[in-house]
């Protein structure tokens, strides 16, 4: 299962160094604030990859075909780390299926139907990323969605990942995980509350009393 995190640069930064999170994921508006002081997407994408050993999924613009294959092999460049992130219009998916051959990995984006979803694992995607509260927002159903793609997944054993995006509550990662998904895309925010809990806090606290009248050399020569 993954973890894959979005944000500020010190922010996917500091989640990295965890060792808890398997990706960093970014979008036009989170590549917008990394651009925010005047760095170019080069000088930011070269910046980030320098900080952390893990894949950073980087938005392409396209909007066409050769324009995604062009973007790829461009950015690419910067860092082995760099994958490519592609939209699920009928030019990102032709994008993916081209970059798969070409060994690849590239995770589509805005999958908003079972279509997509098929679509993306017939082009070979490493992964794909429902939206969850958008779908929501539009009256959708973004649970029924991932239970049915999972299904599918697994009904014909398609190894491409279910990692939803547009995940902004812990009840939605729990339904992301309830639903059969590999994994959830989350903001530094959520990220941090997946650890609190009152029960923990309470626990904690409890410990803390008792952990005062143990002798432990350990704790004391700190």
């Amino acid at each position: 299962m993954f973890i894959w995190i979005a944000g500020t640069i010190d922010e996917v930064t500091e989640a990295a160094h965890t060792g808890l999170v398997n990706a960093v994921v970014t979008n036009p508006t989170v590549i917008s604030q990394w651009t925010s002081e005047g760095g170019s997407l080069e000088e930011v994408l070269a910046d980030v990859t320098s900080k952390i050993d893990i894949p950073v999924f980087v938005q392409l613009y396209g909007p066409d075909k050769n324009t995604f294959l062009a973007e790829t092999e461009h950015l690419i460049k910067i860092s082995d780390n760099i994958r490519p992130k592609l939209p699920a219009t009928i030019d990102g998916i032709a994008a993916t299926k081209e970059l798969r051959s070409l060994n690849v990995f590239s995770l589509v984006t805005t999958v908003c139907t079972i279509g997509h979803a098929y679509a993306a694992a017939v082009a070979g995607a490493y992964a794909i990323c429902p939206y969850v509260a958008r779908m929501n927002d539009y009256d959708n159903s973004a649970e029924e969605l991932l239970m049915s793609v999972s299904r599918m997944y697994r009904r014909h054993d398609i190894d491409t990942e279910i990692i939803p995006a547009s995940v902004r509550t812990i009840d939605d990662v729990n339904m992301c995980l309830k639903s059969g998904c590999h994994g959830v895309i989350i903001f530094y925010d959520l990220f941090q509350s997946l650890f609190e809990h009152p029960v923990l806090k309470e626990s904690l606290n409890g410990f803390e009393k008792n952990w005062k009248s143990i002798r432990y050399s350990f704790h004391q020569n700190k």
